[in-house]
């Protein structure tokens, strides 16, 4: 990048971000809690109840699923991106990596991090392979995740679901939007 392109470059990024205006801060603090939880054990309890529910809608169902184990920025941007992409999201199941939740065979490692917890979990998902990583943080409820974390296994990519959704954001700002999986 040279001179003469920064300032394109920052005015192409103002555009993309201005369909996230507005929305509110989702990445989780990297500064220590205020109080550094004792265990992590919840942080994995809230993970597997997530895993093991019959009727879980991941990242999808109502404002109150959501808030039951995303922190309410988190949660209220899901809830914003899916009504800008008629509740196609980022186009499949972050918490999951497909369009599909049918878990099986979930392995948790769960530690704790600067600003909360982590909870890596590897699964089969309709039969492949998968892996998740849950960024949490203690809030007044409890345990909550504040990011989702995966790897496409076509690309190899790491993405991070509130990048998706900035992503999403801006395609939806240029007009453009996800595509129904399905």
């Amino acid at each position: 990048m040279n001179r003469s392109t920064r300032p394109l470059i920052a005015g192409a990024l103002c555009l993309a971000l201005a369909g996230c205006a507005g929305m509110p801060d989702i990445w989780p603090s990297k500064a220590p809690p205020a109080a550094a939880p004792s265990s992590v054990a919840g942080a994995e309890a809230l993970i597997q109840s997530l895993f093991e529910a019959p009727d879980w809608e991941g990242t999808g169902g109502s404002r109150a699923a959501r808030l039951g184990w995303m922190t309410p920025a988190l949660a209220e941007a899901s809830l914003r991106l899916d009504a800008a992409t008629d509740d196609i999201g980022v186009g499949m199941e972050p918490s999951v990596g497909s369009n599909y939740i049918h878990v099986t065979d979930a392995r948790y490692q769960t530690r704790a991090t600067p600003w909360g917890a982590e909870v890596h979990v590897r699964f089969l998902n309709t039969g492949q392979p998968r892996e998740t990583r849950f960024e949490l943080v203690m809030t007044d409820a409890g345990w909550r995740v504040a990011d989702i974390v995966g790897t496409d296994l076509e690309t190899g990519r790491t993405w991070r679901y509130t990048n998706l959704m900035a992503e999403t954001f801006a395609a939806v700002a240029r007009g453009e939007g996800p595509r129904d999986p399905s």
